[in-house]
């Protein structure tokens, strides 16, 4: 199952959604409530996968080996991709009520995509520092009946120092960096949808079987905060500066992530009135990212052009997370 649709299957969480467990209802109350019980269980677990994917994707890709000199400035843009591991376990013992989630082939990785643009200057004493911005640009659009939206912007600031500068005395350079990053997004998912049977409604002394017309919207917003140091040993040979390195990022902030179904119940039954009565159904859950992200980094920059360079690298980091971006920048001095 593909990243879109999950989200449209994980919003339509109503009272006969399929892959649905049998089950009957004493009353219309309690049918609202095992749905709402479902999309927070469901809500948590999207919640999960998000909390730690965003901050991880905001931090990755912009890895220069090369220090600037004094009064150098660059420039430069890239195409970052991360990839987090997804919890399939976790989701395929959810313990929903309605939903069986074990009939659901989830998919094993959850990827982030962003554009990133980038300015650095030389400072005195062998420093530079730097300015990221980018992230996704803001698009909503529509795949089959359901609508996306979705958003993202990053924001970072960097500050390195050359610890050492390669030449006769050191065959290799070493550059020390400290980081921050902020990122603060959304996904917005609509899927209207109708869902016959599967289950029953009793109401007074007759049974039903419900039908739901609907829209279901799935939400995560992310809003977190992330703290850095890099470190980056390189060697150049002649147009080629290859590297190595490791960083490890704090991370901070808050994940939201909701599921709500609004629309109208339909109950039927042969020989009887059919029943019909509005419902919303929902429900949430938050979390504050706070771990480590530690990776390793490798990459190769070539000189393609006076002052032009080309730039491909790849990280890998704890928890089954990687990433891997490629780049052009323009350096003077």
């Amino acid at each position: 199952m593909r990243f879109q649709q999950l989200l449209a299957v994980v919003c339509i969480s109503s009272i006969a959604l399929g892959p649905a467990q049998a089950a009957s209802f004493p009353d219309i109350n309690t049918a609202v409530a095992r749905v709402s019980a479902d999309s927070t269980l469901l809500s948590g677990w999207i919640n999960e996968q998000f909390k730690d994917a965003a901050a991880f994707n905001s931090t990755a890709g912009d890895v220069v080996p090369s220090q600037l000199k004094i009064f150098g400035i660059e420039f430069g843009v890239e195409g970052v991709a991360t990839a987090s591991k997804v919890d399939v376990d976790g989701f395929h013992n959810l313990g929903a009520t309605l939903i069986d989630t074990t009939k659901i082939n989830m998919y094993n990785r959850l990827p982030f995509p962003s554009v990133l643009g980038h300015a650095k200057i030389g400072l005195p004493f062998g420093w530079d520092a730097g300015v990221r911005i980018g992230g996704i640009p803001s698009k909503s659009f529509d795949n089959g009946s359901t609508n996306f939206d979705v958003t993202n912007s990053i924001f970072g600031l960097d500050l390195r120092k050359k610890l050492i500068d390669e030449g006769e005395l050191h065959p290799f350079g070493l550059t020390l960096g400290l980081n921050y990053t902020h990122a603060k997004g959304h996904i917005d998912v609509d899927t209207p949808y109708t869902v016959t049977g599967g289950n029953t409604v009793t109401v007074g002394p007759n049974t039903y079987t419900p039908s739901f017309n609907a829209t279901g919207n799935e939400r995560t917003d992310w809003n977190t905060n992330s703290v850095g140091v890099q470190a980056i040993v390189n060697k150049k040979i002649l147009i080629l500066n290859p590297y190595i390195g490791a960083a490890a990022n704090h991370n901070s902030g808050t994940v939201s992530s909701s599921i709500n179904n609004v629309g109208n119940l339909i109950l039927t039954e042969p020989g009887l009135p059919t029943l019909t009565q509005a419902l919303t159904a929902g429900g949430s859950a938050s979390a504050s990212p706070d771990n480590w992200d530690l990776r390793a980094l490798a990459g190769l920059e070539i000189t393609i052009l006076p002052f032009v360079k080309l730039g491909i690298n790849g990280e890998l980091a704890n928890e089954g997370r990687y990433g891997g971006d490629i780049g052009l920048r323009i350096q003077f001095r």
